[in-house]
């Protein structure tokens, strides 16, 4: 079955080895801190309980290596829907995790180690939409867990993130819905292919929008071009219907016939069926000066129709 972009993303930070002990400690601490961490007996704690391979084996391995508790990895498979369920254990009384935890209380300084720490962070609890969709990344964390939230958010805006903190009824939620920002947060945890997939659709994204507006500019242009040009053909059929060819001056009436035969062609088109050729300015000029005629026939007519119907 196909990953969606949220799941290949996590299996690509999930196998980032930090090369630094420090960076190591921030990723498993924000892993458990923002896991759930729920008691399984007096002498064991479960550390992480994941349907995904990759996830539990980074969790075991940082664990196991920065923990000094002995730690043990265990699959299950659950009856209700097939999946196997992985699980990262550690024989050690829950104070003894706790301490551990509280031990790193602080956020971490380095932006290194605060980059390994959203990582960690989002393997236990975050999402991404995928790039085509709707911008989307998102830390979900408990409602009990609300200083773990305010320490999360702060850390992003010491990356210069800035997400926004919802209050769901069952906790709180840090998103970014801005593609460049979601962008960074990628590219800091350390996803690399997700970023160069959000990339490539951003690219197409704006291409296919710049493609968009030229066409729909060089569309009401043409529809501009032609609308002008059957009022100035109708324009001049008035002016031959009411006054004849001999009353529009002789400069005047090779542009007039070009535009009876041509009311769709452009202001340019007209000019290069001129002999000489014209400007489209000096074109422009010349049905400027046939609409300006026809109007003041129009006003000639209107008047003599006012004058007679007010003589009746």
């Amino acid at each position: 079955m196909a990953l969606s972009f949220s799941l290949q993303t996590k299996e690509e930070l999930a196998r980032i080895k930090s090369r630094r002990r420090c960076c190591r400690q921030a990723e498993l601490t924000a892993c458990l801190r923002l896991g759930n961490l729920p008691v399984m007996g007096e002498a064991k704690v479960i550390l992480l309980a994941s349907p995904h391979a990759v996830l539990a084996r980074n969790v075991y391995i940082l664990a196991k290596e920065l923990m000094e508790m002995p730690v043990k990895i265990t699959a299950r498979r659950r009856n209700s829907n097939g999946r196997t369920i992985f699980k990262v254990t550690a024989n050690a009384a829950e104070q003894n995790v706790q301490d551990w935890l509280a031990a790193r209380k602080e956020v971490p300084q380095r932006q290194c180690c605060q980059a390994a720490y959203l990582r960690g962070a989002f393997l236990v609890n975050g999402s991404v939409n995928k790039p085509s969709g709707n911008h989307h990344l998102e830390y979900v964390i408990s409602k009990e867990k609300e200083a773990e939230a305010t320490r999360l958010q702060l850390l992003m805006q010491q990356q210069q993130l800035q997400p926004r903190l919802s209050r769901r009824k069952r906790g709180f939620v840090l998103y970014l819905k801005d593609s460049e920002q979601i962008v960074r947060a990628l590219s800091l945890m350390g996803a690399h292919n997700a970023v160069l997939a959000y990339e490539d659709v951003l690219v197409y994204k704006d291409m296919r929008n710049r493609i968009n507006r030229l066409v729909n500019c060089d569309t009401a242009n043409l529809s501009k071009t032609v609308e002008t040009g059957l009022r100035q053909a109708e324009n001049i059929r008035y002016l031959l219907k009411n006054v004849g060819w001999e009353t529009i001056p002789a400069n005047l009436q090779e542009i007039a016939a070009l535009r009876l035969q041509h009311p769709e062609a452009s202001l340019k088109e007209l000019g290069q069926m001129l002999v000489p050729p014209l400007s489209k300015s000096g074109v422009n000029h010349r049905l400027r000066r046939l609409e300006l005629l026809t109007n003041r026939i129009k006003e000639q007519k209107q008047s003599a129709s006012a004058k007679a119907s007010y003589s009746k």
